[in-house]
């Protein structure tokens, strides 16, 4: 565990976690339970308080903004007391480390909390940055920009591993120029590495630009986290959005009046690093935090009880681990690869909607899935979950399918192996009554052009009419024949 998380407490292991994150625009609260082992937390506020406002010209915190903030602090006290939470961690980011006047807001806050506040070095909330979307992203190579009111932190990963850092006195409360923001960011010199990868955005700023995208692009899936486009359709659009005269939709209220200078910043970051893409990342230092925290004994996002979280009112434990044993003789065969991480995971999900009206399950299926708070899954990856579970209610009975702008995301392979697997979940269900030892007795293999289903002399008396049809048709899918033996 590292220095942050010792100077509030030298073991934090059980019981509720709450994170206060003091930034340069908005102050947030999030309670987590279990000491955020899952990331999904009880309580989420935020407030604006704007304490870095005209920090650059002044050095000072406006009175009106501390009176603001300190109010903001007296109500998340009163929250945390009554949720009997057992542990905080509270951090303050630019504008406490930037103002002449901090002490006037912090130790006021500190006494309505009875707790210390961390205030970050610049490198301290890099860290954190970095740490926050790698802990929710698959992140090999790229540019990690973390762009808050008062400060952009940028990180460099390379395989894996953070090899650059820095942070920057610019935010979307700076009241700056484009070309006094272009000379900042033309400061680092290392930016120049970046060329070619993908930037992974974080903040409200990014999260704004992200929903812009989804606006005006009509983009079909209303998710920011793991929102992935084109540089030059970014440039295109923090042009418009830079333009004050301009009205662009997307943009959430609460930015309206910081999004000019904010899409000052990420076109000079755009330019410069010379990124292919960018993708929206939804987390935050408070992410950071949380996995250092719980690096020992966080629930990996692919472990079966982080999923169980999700589905609590899954019926049979034991039907996912026996339904991957019976599919890893054909899986390579009927899908991609890299999406067999992707289908562990629709197996852990594949009981989601099991007390849901039948007619619905389909559907229900697929929209939970499309909303589910999963970060560590890429926009295709979800899409093809989704229509795998549809599938796995829906079978052939229906001709329709989830929102076609949605599926179109996927390949017309990526679509029919969905489809297939979606096919092979159903038979098994079906075959099984939902009971793992039933599965106890049926193999797959593929052989020549058949699919050749075994089942054990005792077990043959599962595999009526109905079965075999969903048998046929799961093999169909997967352009096979098949075989009973």
């Amino acid at each position: 565990m590292n220095e942050l998380a010792l100077s509030y407490d030298k073991k934090i292991s059980k019981g509720k976690l709450a994170i206060i994150d003091i930034g340069s625009n908005s102050i947030r609260l999030v309670i987590y339970p279990q000491n955020g082992k899952y990331p999904f937390p009880l309580f989420n506020e935020r407030i604006n308080c704007k304490l870095g406002d005209g920090l650059t010209s002044s050095q000072k915190m406006a009175s009106q903004s501390i009176s603001k903030a300190l109010s903001a602090i007296k109500r998340f006290a009163y929250i945390i007391k009554t949720m009997s939470v057992d542990h905080q961690l509270i951090v303050a980011t630019a504008a406490i480390r930037r103002a002449k006047n901090a002490k006037e807001f912090l130790r006021p806050a500190e006494k309505l909390l009875n707790n210390k506040i961390r205030t970050l070095s610049a490198k301290e909330e890099a860290h954190y940055a970095y740490l926050g979307v790698l802990s929710n992203m698959d992140i090999h190579n790229g540019l990690v920009a973390d762009l808050g009111g008062g400060s952009l932190e940028l990180i460099l990963i390379n395989d894996g591993k953070k090899i650059k850092s820095t942070s920057l006195d610019i935010g979307h409360l700076s009241q700056l120029s484009y070309n006094e923001i272009d000379a900042e960011i033309s400061k680092v010199k290392w930016l120049n590495k970046s060329e070619g990868l993908s930037l992974y955005g974080t903040g409200g700023s990014f999260r704004a630009l992200g929903s812009a995208y989804i606006k005006n692009y009509d983009y079909p899936l209303q998710l920011l986290h793991g929102l992935k486009f084109k540089s030059e359709q970014a440039t295109m659009l923090l042009d418009k959005i830079s333009d004050e005269s301009e009205v662009v939709i997307g943009i959430p209220p609460g930015r309206i009046d910081t999004i000019s200078t904010a899409a000052n910043i990420m076109m000079s970051l755009v330019l410069r690093s010379s990124v292919k893409d960018i993708m929206i990342s939804g987390t935050s230092i408070r992410d950071g935090l949380i996995a250092e925290l719980n690096e020992e004994n966080r629930v990996s996002p692919d472990k079966v009880a982080y999923y169980k979280v999700l589905a609590k009112n899954q019926r049979f434990n034991g039907m996912q681990t026996r339904i991957k044993k019976i599919f890893k003789p054909i899986f390579k065969k009927i899908a991609n690869k890299d999406f067999e991480r992707v289908f562990k995971i629709s197996t852990n999900l594949s009981d989601i909607a099991w007390d849901e009206q039948p007619e619905l399950r389909g559907n229900i299926a697929s929209d939970k899935i499309l909303s589910l708070p999963i970060r560590d899954l890429s926009h295709v990856e979800r899409v093809w979950m989704a229509n795998v579970l549809y599938y796995r209610y829906i079978g052939t009975k229906d001709k329709k399918q989830i929102n076609q702008d949605v599926i179109n995301l996927l390949s017309p392979k990526q679509r029919r192996s969905s489809f297939a697997i979606g096919l092979g979940l159903r038979f098994l269900y079906v075959f099984s009554a939902g009971l793992p030892k039933n599965l106890d007795n049926i193999k797959f293999k593929i052989k020549k052009n058949k699919l050749v289903c075994s089942i054990l002399p005792e077990a043959r008396g599962l595999m009526d009419r109905e079965c075999e049809r969903k048998l046929k048709s799961f093999a169909s899918a997967c352009d096979l024949n098949y075989e009973i033996v």
